[in-house]
């Protein structure tokens, strides 16, 4: 704490209490002096940073103008104490008992009264100290109230002091819960502060709206003329309401000075005169603001810093005009667990704000890819159509030879290959799209398993596959689109006689329950290893298994099946084992029977 003259410093921590509490104060001091017979009574609160501020002092109009609201050390005290001699809840100190290292401490910090001439033996005199230690329940020292110039003049003996003590006990109990109630309403007003911004649900989602609120709240909240919110993080800042116009250098000053309070846990208070909890800033900046807020206005800023963790996320200014209350200790803790709890909202709702941009702009990468595949598959397919075409007439020409005829079959081939790739990938933009839902209508799912046997029949037979359909039963209905649940099942049993080898078999079955309805494809064939299993779902991927990549796919198949499933509210379950067959579930919800 900086040095306003010998013996005595002003309090920077903020002053204590507001009108009701200093009035309440007083009343008490008035009530002491009153009671135990004596013309002055005067009451000191223990501050943070080892000070002690004077909030009451009754009897001596004069002085109290010039120390209430100043503060002296505690340890000054603390040392004249000790050569006290301790009757009940006082310390009687007479003016003989002082150590010259004591004397040499308090010289400015106690008011020395004029009192009259007298060679009474018994006569008070001008250094006699009676003071009473005022703690709380657990026996810390919360304030000391001072007894000065006796009605009658004379030093009271033990039994008085005994007496003195006895009677004022229930006023020293008085300032105890007087100073714990201050903090007390600090506290609640900053809790109710803090939870209404977390209350906000358009706060918690964004920075700017956030900032606004929080001005809004904390203007009343902290009972300030003006308050600025300046943050590091994000371009989005409350108005500069202070009206201060500081320079650039003077900015970046303070927000050095921001950065350095968050690490120390502590506000800073800047003055006309003064810059009082930053060395640096007050070297740099002193003269600046001493200007800018007489020009202003302010009685005092004060600077809190706003941050979480070990980062500071900017700074919280909030200032009171010139003949506004004082600020109270409770503000200035109030101020920084406000830079707490506003540093972990504003975080939050940075985060937020940026994974809702991340997920715009995700969203704007797959419109981007679906646009793209819808233009490849329009744009490829024309030209496809004209290739396929004229190796089909290729292939039955007369006029060519069988060597020509043999590279036409294998163009058509290739025509047919590409013109399935494209098919699946505008299959796979059209269901990958949340833009454009499924139709819902009821579908029998075990009708469109059974079609799908029809369909693949010739196929398996060829093959020499044993094509098992799902017995005939009551409807299995599924809400869903037609034609992706369609080809849904169709995928699925391409895929098992595809990668069925002749003589195996494939089983195809429907089973309901009360809240799914379950197709079930299985075979006989190569597998799926453990390791692609993991990722076969993935679009465009094909088998690490040299059995299966020598047979036609695109690898879009399964991507296609899963994505039918989400938009359906299903699943889809693969069991397999290499060179052991492969079972595949599609697991939809039962539609209600209303």
């Amino acid at each position: 704490m900086d040095q306003v003259r010998a013996g005595e410093r002003r309090t920077r921590d903020l002053s204590w209490g507001d009108g009701r509490a200093r009035a309440l104060m007083h009343a008490l001091a008035r009530d002491a002096a009153t009671r135990a017979g004596f013309e002055v009574c005067a009451i000191e609160v223990v501050r943070p940073q080892g000070l002690l501020e004077f909030v009451a002092i009754h009897g001596d109009t004069v002085h109290a103008e010039e120390r209430l609201g100043t503060a002296s050390g505690l340890a000054e005290m603390e040392l004249a104490l000790a050569d006290g001699d301790t009757i009940g809840h006082f310390v009687w100190i007479p003016e003989e008992r002082f150590s010259d290292e004591a004397l040499e401490r308090l010289d400015g910090l106690v008011v020395v009264p004029d009192l009259p001439d007298t060679d009474h033996p018994d006569a008070w005199r001008a250094m006699d100290m009676l003071v009473a230690r005022v703690t709380d329940e657990r026996g810390d020292l919360r304030g000391l109230l001072y007894l000065d110039v006796p009605l009658d003049l004379r030093r009271p003996d033990k039994q008085r002091l005994f007496e003195i003590s006895e009677a004022l006990s229930m006023t020293l109990r008085s300032i105890v819960t007087a100073i714990e109630r201050e903090e007390y309403a600090d506290h609640m007003r900053v809790i109710r502060a803090t939870r209404r911004l977390a209350r906000s649900n358009p706060a918690r989602h964004d920075v700017g709206h956030l900032v606004r609120e929080a001005r809004s709240t904390l203007l009343g909240a902290l009972s300030v003329d003006e308050l600025e919110i300046r943050l590091f993080i994000d371009d989005t800042q409350s108005p500069d309401s202070l009206r201060l116009d500081m320079a650039p250098d003077v900015r970046r000053a303070l927000d050095r000075a921001a950065a350095r309070a968050w690490a120390a846990q502590h506000v800073i208070i800047i003055e006309p005169d003064q810059v009082w909890g930053d060395t640096e800033l007050a070297t740099a900046c002193a003269d600046w603001f001493t200007g800018a807020l007489r020009e202003a206005g302010f009685q005092a800023v004060v600077v809190a810093p706003v941050g979480v963790d070990d980062e500071v996320l900017g700074m919280l200014i909030a200032a009171r005009r010139t003949g506004a209350r004082r600020w109270t200790d409770g503000e200035g803790v109030a101020a920084l667990e406000l830079g707490h709890d506003l540093g972990r909202a504003i975080a939050n709702a940075h985060a937020t704000q940026r994974e809702r941009r991340l997920l715009a702009e995700l969203r704007d990468l797959e419109e981007t890819r679906r646009k793209f595949l819808r233009v490849v598959t329009h744009e490829i397919n024309n030209p496809m159509t004209v290739i396929a075409a004229n190796a089909e007439f290729l292939t039955g020409s007369e006029f060519v030879d069988e060597r020509d005829r043999r590279r036409a079959r294998a163009i058509v081939r290739g025509a047919e290959r590409l013109a399935g790739l494209l098919e699946g990938l505008a299959l796979l933009s059209r269901v990958s799209d949340p833009e454009h839902p499924p139709a819902r209508m009821r579908v029998d799912l075990r009708q469109v398993v059974q079609d799908a046997a029809s369909s693949m029949a010739a196929v398996a037979e060829q093959a020499g596959i044993t094509l098992n359909p799902a017995p005939p039963g009551e409807p299995a209905l599924v809400l869903g689109d037609p034609r992706e649940v369609t080809g849904a099942v169709a995928n699925l049993v391409d895929n098992a006689v595809k990668y069925s080898d002749e003589g195996d078999e494939v089983w195809l079955s429907v089973e309901v329950d009360d809240e799914r309805v379950v197709f079930t494809c299985r075979d006989e064939g190569i597998g799926i290893s453990e390791a692609d299993r993991a990722v076969i779902f993935t679009p465009m991927f094909r088998s690490t298994n040299d059995a299966a990549l020598r047979r036609p796919g695109t690898g879009l198949g399964l991507g296609i099946v899963r994505e039918i499933m989400q938009r359906h509210d299903g699943t889809v379950e693969v069991e397999s084992e290499l060179g052991r067959g492969t079972a595949v579930r599609l697991s939809f919800p039962r539609p209600s029977t209303s």
